[in-house]
C-alpha cells in the first residue's frame, strides 16, 4: 500500500482514517484549501449543506473530546 499526503489523493480515494498523529499541525492555509476540496464532495440530498467547526485549541479538544 502507497502513502500519500497530497489531500486531493487522499480525498479522491474516498478511504476512512481511523487513526491520527495528533502531534502533527496543519498550517491554517493548507487546511483551509483542505476544507474547500472537501465542499465539493456530493451529499446525500446533492446540496452539501456542509458545516465545519476547527477546533485548535488543546482546552477546546478536552471539552469536546467526551462528545465524538
Amino acid at each position: 500500500m502507497t502513502h500519500t499526503n497530497d489531500f486531493s489523493e487522499i480525498l479522491s480515494g474516498r478511504r476512512s482514517v481511523r487513526q491520527f498523529d495528533e502531534g502533527v499541525k496543519i498550517p491554517q492555509a493548507e487546511l483551509l484549501g483542505m476544507i474547500q476540496e472537501a465542499v465539493s464532495a456530493p451529499s446525500s440530498i446533492n446540496m452539501q449543506p456542509w458545516r465545519f467547526l476547527v477546533v485548535t485549541s488543546d482546552e477546546a479538544k478536552e471539552k469536546l473530546r467526551p462528545l465524538i
